[in-house]
């Protein structure tokens, strides 16, 4: 299913305005969703600050630039299969690269279509130089997660007894890089003077940032086919290229054809996924550490549901009861409920309830012995404060009786 768009479009965000400029130029969409949930296909024919006009069917529809979630241009987005690096900065901008290094006060990036870029390290949040493995990014984001009041160099210490490695962080403050990119001055705390360590030797580096207070509004969310991610505050679409502007004022030259997405759904819809639980209350089994996951089934592995592999959900063994804070915010929820294909359990019910503010909202009975296995929750939820999902089985024991709950959205 493709979208072709008849007219490219001269996109100019600044400071939440949208301008068009038409260009007789064509570019390839596999979809248009929206916050109703419908998924649109035809060609587009503007973009402006009230929003797009799509042509389908011969017809012409109007949407505001409220009610549109997504644009898709090109699918197949994935992280690349040899080496490469990521570099996160201050603004949530998130960039994968095909390698990366430390030249002066600059981190230089050679980007996957050929482009470079330097980007100031005073903009830069940190740099993951060795980011091919998901077991050491995964490493990488735990150690992220940690407070810390300097910045730091990572280490990957290998040896016979832990040979994929021991991530270690080292505190201190970071300086330059040489004009090489070959080593950057490093201080640990308690150091006299800054040393010179080899780049080649780290694996990563992290500075202590915070967005600055003049950071403009993100309008939207632009995801390339390497899965590098920028909050956008200012766009321009000319010709074959997507130049751009992230929030912390960082810009950008894309190819369009290495453009994946554009994601208009900031603040109009969140996962659960993302959200913490203001409540969270677990029933152990003997034999499952884990009850309740986020973006992974309960063995860690990706949440997959009849073939199909989602990336953002929750997974729960009965008895889980999880609660959100939604602050009357939202108007729907929609999620799809089913059992993990790469996950075990015996034939037996699960019941999966809903509540919004003490109301039942919905109460699905699940078993693998159904013939449809992934069930769809729509529900309306209107000034609803708090959203409360239960997982029970109605036996005596939880052994093996869990499900997925994926893409948990709730939207405004």
């Amino acid at each position: 299913m493709m979208i072709t768009v008849s007219r490219i479009f001269s996109l100019i965000f600044t400071l939440g305005l949208l301008a068009l400029v038409a260009q007789p130029q064509t570019i390839d969409a596999a979809e248009i969703r929206t916050l109703k949930g419908e998924t649109l296909q035809g060609s587009l024919k503007s973009v402006g600050p009230d929003g797009i006009v799509l042509e389908t069917s011969g017809k012409e529809i109007r949407l505001s630039l409220t009610d549109l979630v997504s644009i898709d241009l090109k699918s197949g987005a994935m992280l690349p299969k040899d080496a490469f690096s990521m570099v996160e900065l201050s603004d949530g901008t998130k960039v994968v690269a095909k390698s990366a290094q430390i030249l002066g006060e600059e981190v230089s990036l050679t980007l996957h279509h050929g482009g470079t870029i330097r980007i100031p390290v005073t903009a830069t949040s940190w740099v993951l130089l060795k980011a091919q493995s998901s077991k050491d990014r995964q490493s990488w984001n735990e150690k992220l997660s940690k407070k810390r009041k300097r910045d730091a160099v990572a280490v990957l210490k290998k040896d016979t007894e832990n040979p994929d490695g021991i991530l270690n962080m080292v505190e201190g403050t970071l300086g330059k890089g040489d004009t090489e990119g070959k080593t950057i001055e490093f201080a640990p705390v308690g150091a006299n003077k800054a040393i010179p360590v080899p780049q080649a030797n780290l694996f990563g580096l992290v500075y202590l940032r915070s967005l600055d207070a003049s950071a403009r509004p993100v309008i939207c969310k632009v995801i390339d086919m390497q899965q590098s991610e920028f909050l956008v505050s200012a766009l321009a679409v000319e010709k074959q290229s997507m130049k751009l502007t992230t929030s912390s004022g960082t810009t950008f030259d894309l190819p369009l054809d290495s453009i994946h997405k554009m994601d208009f759904s900031r603040g109009k819809l969140a996962y659960l996924s993302d959200m913490e639980p203001t409540r969270l209350v677990l029933t152990m089994d003997e034999d499952r550490i884990s009850t309740f996951r986020k973006d992974t089934n309960l063995d860690g592995g990706p949440l997959k549901i009849q073939g199909t592999i989602y990336p953002k959900g929750l997974s729960m063994l009965a008895t889980t009861e999880v609660e959100y804070d939604l602050k009357g915010e939202y108007r729907e929820f929609h999620a799809l409920a089913g059992f993990d294909d790469l996950v075990g359990g015996i034939d037996d019910k699960v019941i999966l309830e809903i509540d919004g503010d003490g109301k039942q909202l919905a109460k699905l009975e699940l078993s693998r012995s159904d013939k449809l296995r992934v069930k769809p929750i729509h529900l309306a939820i209107k000034d609803v404060q708090r959203l409360r999902i239960v997982v029970r089985s109605p036996g005596a024991l939880d052994f093996g009786r869990h499900i997925d709950l994926v893409n948990p959205q709730v939207s405004k």
